[in-house]
């Protein structure tokens, strides 16, 4: 057990609701899987020939093609929540709606969601 001076004590808000808080930062991140070489050129690098091993027809052709079949990036966004007991949460999920820095939120499976109350 542990002497009383160095027990902290919950609000009560905190107790009713351990995963409310506010939101401190929201970062946008831009993340994908196109090459930084392939983002940076601005005209032909060279060519990339295809050869299947199954005995269909090769193809060639230029390798700034190949960025034309990159996925587009991803965007996802990096929330920090500050609980109400003082702790703080990062959650990264991919689409946040009209949050701010300042909104009242809660931590629902593992997402930040407005509070309702």
């Amino acid at each position: 057990m542990f002497p009383a001076s160095a027990q902290t004590s919950v609000s009560p808000a905190a107790a009713a609701c351990p995963d409310c808080g506010v939101i401190r930062t929201l970062k946008r991140v831009e993340g994908g899987d196109k090459p930084a070489i392939l983002q940076e050129r601005k005209g032909p690098s060279g060519l990339v020939a295809n050869i299947p091993l199954d005995g269909s027809k090769p193809t060639v052709g230029s390798s700034t093609d190949l960025s034309r079949e990159q996925k587009p990036a991803t965007v996802t966004y990096e929330v920090v929540v500050r609980l109400e007991d003082g702790r703080l949460r990062l959650v990264v999920q991919d689409d946040v709606g009209a949050m701010r820095v300042g909104d009242k939120v809660k931590i629902e499976q593992g997402r930040v969601v407005p509070r309702t109350k």
